[in-house]
């Protein structure tokens, strides 16, 4: 779970920056949107909160280091802007004047107070904001904020342009009447959230989501619980390993802010590595398409990327610890064998999560339950009364429960029994009597 959160946050240092090249007319950015399904009270806040903690203060120390440049630049702008529209008003105006003023104002460098990591965001805020500062992180120890996109605040009509584009950097134009018209050429989001099971359900299950391939930009980590063994006294993360994380983002973000070219530096393999690589698509990513792929194709059919992106954010990693430029080295065989490791995992965690997302709602529903009656310890129960224990939005009514009821009955989960009422009371009801083997697994 940390390390998947760390790699697409750590990213985000890259963006706007490098890519990695494939062949001539392929190449990626170095970007990872990335998805942590974990369950309740798996301590996602804590670890998300160890991982953002550096981004937040780099940028409140940079805005702190720099704004008396930045109040100056702002100034700068606000009197040549006062003295166009002075000129604009004037009855001897020239327009030679205005224009050079013009010129001049939209030449002029844009300093602003940085930021970095945005959450709970709307897709008009995360317009405004990427004009501003070009490349955002967002990062989360919960997934909601993508109901914002859905069109949670907009009569449930998605908005996934933006999210869609910022994976790859392509220009977006936003035109408004109501206001400018909006351009974002090389604009970059990294995504690193963690969310709880029912999230995750919604997202897979959301046609536009899926639809539009935003499922498929994302790689998951689905952490093995130890919920039930953990100790309190432990060893709390060291010092020293939470100063080295610190001072590496610094260091990363510093040559990210510090970057001056609006073009982004091609990586490339050496002359082993690339081979390595055509030879691993041809004979191993290809083919898997159609078989252990097979049934999540759209995100296998970018694998391949994946695993260019993962080259480049590690070969900047290393250079970055080794103080060496990343565009004098070619990327090496060590490197894309670490790749080729840590994209497999994610392709296993990928297959995993679609396998997830094609269970029918019957079976979701008889999971539910099941879940219930272990987490109560429940032996015998009234049937309406394990209703209202089960009660949420997955059940339509009681006739509906009662559906999930036979079927796990046929499935020898529970034995239901009709009974009487005491004392006379011809109403009946069912008492349902739950096998004891399902504690056992």
């Amino acid at each position: 779970m940390a390390g998947t959160a760390i790699l697409s946050a750590i990213s985000y240092c890259f963006t706007g920056m490098y890519r990695m090249c494939g062949k001539s007319d392929h190449s990626e950015p170095l970007l990872i949107d990335a998805l942590t399904i974990a369950k309740p009270s798996f301590r996602k806040s804590p670890v998300i909160s160890m991982v953002k903690r550096p981004f937040v203060q780099f940028s409140y120390d940079w805005n702190e280091g720099h704004k008396t440049e930045i109040y100056k630049n702002m100034a700068e702008r606000k009197m040549l802007e006062n003295q166009i529209s002075a000129l604009e008003k004037s009855e001897n105006a020239d327009s030679d004047e205005i224009a050079e003023l013009h010129t001049k104002l939209c030449d002029m460098d844009v300093d602003s107070f940085r930021r970095i990591v945005v959450d709970d965001i709307t897709p008009e805020s995360l317009v405004s904001q990427l004009e501003q500062n070009g490349t955002l992180l967002m990062i989360s120890d919960e997934a909601g904020m993508l109901g914002n996109f859905s069109g949670r605040y907009n009569n449930n009509i998605p908005n996934l342009d933006l999210l869609l584009k910022s994976w790859n950097g392509e220009t977006y134009i936003s035109d408004r009447a109501t206001r400018d018209s909006i351009i974002l050429k090389n604009s970059y989001l990294s995504i690193s959230l963690a969310c709880q099971p029912y999230v995750f359900d919604s997202i897979m299950n959301n046609a536009a989501f899926r639809g539009s391939g935003l499922v498929a930009r994302f790689v998951y980590c689905f952490p093995k619980s130890n919920i039930g063994t953990r100790k309190y006294d432990t060893e709390p993360i060291s010092e020293k390993i939470a100063e080295n994380y610190k001072k590496l983002v610094y260091k990363l973000l510093y040559n990210k802010f510090s970057h001056n070219s609006e073009n982004e530096i091609y990586l490339h393999f050496d002359e082993n590595s690339y081979m390595e690589f055509v030879n691993l698509y041809n004979n191993h990513i290809e083919s898997k398409l159609i078989t252990d792929m097979a049934f999540c194709k759209d995100w296998g059919g970018k694998y391949h990327g994946l695993i260019l992106r993962l080259c480049g954010i590690i070969h900047c990693v290393k250079c970055a610890l080794n103080n060496v430029n990343p565009a004098n080295v070619d990327v090496g065989i060590e490197t894309f064998c670490n790749a080729v490791e840590i994209g497999e995992y994610y392709r296993e965690q990928a297959i995993y999560a679609y396998s997830l997302g094609d269970v029918d709602t019957a079976t979701l529903k008889a999971e539910r339950v099941i879940d219930r009656i272990r987490a109560k310890n429940i032996r015998t129960i009234r049937q309406n009364e394990l209703y209202k224990i089960c009660r949420c939005t997955l059940f339509r009514n009681a006739n509906d429960f009662n559906e999930t009821m036979i079927m796990l009955e046929e499935y020898g989960y529970i034995k239901r029994k009709t009974v009487q009422g005491a004392n006379g009371n011809n109403k009946s009801s069912i008492v349902l009597h739950v096998n004891p083997l399902i504690y056992n697994s």
